[in-house]
């Protein structure tokens, strides 16, 4: 009894903090891997830890020295096989952590494919070719990704004309951006339940307002029957855009950086 309280009055304010600070890195990661594929390799890995600590206290206790220190530095190879396991989900974390207003207010980011959203957008709009583009920004639309067909391509005028064009396998549903990069086409948006929509508005601005109403996305649409440019956010839509509104809105709702005003 002495013993356990001479030990707990060594314990002192910064073991304190350290166990607390310990606790919650834990708690972090095992929220983070819960309830994904890596939950399973989680458990793999919590058991690996058990057995090498476990190894380790048997060859101290049996004076095995060989096999003690063997035990005694396999710490290393459990951290590169947790980095190397786990190397996806840490990238989705960090992700997302950057998507945080604090971070996005701090590190604005480029609006270089945003030029090429507008050509892109202008083009479709000359040739009347259909088009419904969606910009993630703090809520995630990895959900309405899934419907589609993941690409994680590079933003080009080029492609998004390629996809959006008649008899493609994709032409029909939605492009969604997320981080700068074409995350997924032919996707399919929630509609909205609106009925003072225009009746000459079709699938696809229902599909753009519905998905403004449920996120805050920000919604790039562009008619088939009239070729008009129409943007829609936070459960509204706004037509007739052209280059210049489109540039100014999108630089603002997306806190980018205006490459007009850094090349001024």
């Amino acid at each position: 009894m002495q013993q356990l309280w001479g030990l707990i009055r060594v314990i002192n304010l910064i073991d304190m903090l350290d166990i607390i600070v310990m606790t919650l890195l834990f708690y972090f990661i095992l929220s983070l891997l819960k309830g994904t594929r890596s939950s399973v390799a989680l458990r793999g890995w919590i058991s690996l830890i058990i057995i090498s600590f476990g190894g380790y206290i048997v060859a101290k206790t049996l004076n095995l020295t060989g096999v003690a220190f063997i035990f005694g530095n396999f710490w290393i190879i459990i951290v590169l096989i947790f980095l190397i396991v786990f190397q996806n989900d840490f990238k989705k974390a960090l992700t997302e952590l950057g998507q945080m207003r604090l971070f996005r207010a701090i590190f604005k980011q480029s609006g270089e494919y945003i030029e090429e959203l507008i050509k892109a957008a202008e083009a479709l709009s000359t040739r009347r070719v259909g088009a419904l583009i969606a910009i993630e920004r703090r809520n995630p639309l990895r959900v309405y990704a899934g419907t589609g067909t993941t690409l994680d391509a590079s933003i080009t005028e080029e492609l998004i004309r390629t996809i959006f064009t008649h008899l493609t396998p994709l032409h029909d549903g939605a492009m969604i951006i997320r981080n700068g990069r074409i995350e997924a086409a032919g996707c399919i948006l929630p509609l909205t339940d609106s009925l003072d929509l225009s009746r000459d508005l079709g699938t696809r601005h229902r599909a753009a307002l519905g998905l403004s109403e449920e996120t805050d996305a920000v919604v790039i649409v562009v008619s088939e029957e009239t070729g008009t440019i129409s943007l829609a956010f936070g459960g509204n839509l706004t037509r007739g855009q052209n280059s210049e509104k489109l540039r100014e809105q999108l630089t603002t709702l997306l806190n980018l950086k205006s490459e007009e005003k850094e090349s001024a």
